[in-house]
């Protein structure tokens, strides 16, 4: 990614803990860190091309002049979200928030809080089980899911009970879709979906095998992803009625699988 700097920006606040600090206000020096996929301006010379400097600059400026917050912490996740909202070409951005005249007894050059955030992509999961309480498995991967830092806006289809794929001398799978707005990276999420499986005592002894929980990242935005541990979207997504069916409850998207009217309905939530 390119970046972009807009370094020690100073500005008049008042968050604080103290009511002196949100009456009187003091100085604070604001840093920003502008990530964006290769950006346009450096080909055609072009402002519109580019995020605009003086934007951002007073984007921050009124979020530090009209806080009245307690925590620095707070206040440079409200640059953050301020600074992603304004330009959808800033993918991630790093705020350093420094407070040079904090109220703390001692020698100190500055208190200060660097925070890094990502624009938040909406992400589509399948889920499944067919081993052990499918039901209480589902519920035990959704309430994992709901429980990652920044997940918002989450949703679910209904639970499908379908027919085995690959190897059909198995149980009945129970599956469903769930979808949510997140910052955390593709990989990074990859990551965190393994480790709720290994919680859920997930095993990969046969390929297409029975399992008491199966978490596929079937869409992350609109980003695709061709490496070895991870493709997205998922390869076979539109093939398979078990994700097509509960997909269009969660994002009207892809065709009707021949097989859909096939799909029983388990339960509606």
């Amino acid at each position: 990614m390119d970046k972009i700097s807009i370094v020690k920006m100073e500005f008049e606040g008042h968050t604080g803990c103290f009511d002196f600090e949100k009456n009187d206000g003091q100085k604070f020096i604001v840093s920003l860190d502008l990530f964006l996929d290769r950006i346009k301006g450096c080909y055609s010379d072009d402002l519109a091309d580019t995020v605009d400097y003086s934007k951002i600059y007073n984007i921050a400026k009124a979020v530090v002049n009209g806080d009245k917050g307690n925590l620095i912490e707070s206040l440079a996740q409200k640059i953050s979200d301020a600074v992603l909202g304004s330009d959808e070409r800033i993918e991630k951005v790093i705020v350093t928030v420094s407070k040079p005249e904090a109220p703390v007894k001692g020698i100190f050059e500055t208190m200060e809080v660097t925070i890094e955030r990502r624009r938040k992509e909406f992400v589509i999961l399948s889920l499944g089980s067919n081993l052990g309480d499918r039901e209480a498995n589902i519920s035990a991967a959704e309430e994992a899911l709901k429980a990652l830092p920044g997940v918002e806006g989450y949703r679910c289809s209904s639970i499908y009970e379908t027919e085995p794929v690959g190897l059909e001398e198995q149980p009945y799978f129970l599956n469903t879709c769930v979808g949510f707005y997140t910052d955390i990276g593709p990989f990074e999420l990859l990551d965190r979906i393994h480790v709720i499986e290994n919680d859920l005592l997930r095993t990969r002894d046969i390929h297409w095998g029975p399992r008491t929980i199966d978490i596929d990242i079937i869409f992350y935005g609109d980003r695709v992803i061709m490496k070895p541990e991870l493709t997205v979207p998922h390869p076979r997504w539109h093939l398979r009625s078990f994700v097509t069916v509960p997909l269009r409850e969660i994002k009207n998207v892809g065709p009707e699988h021949p097989d859909d009217k096939e799909v029983s309905l388990y339960r509606k939530r």
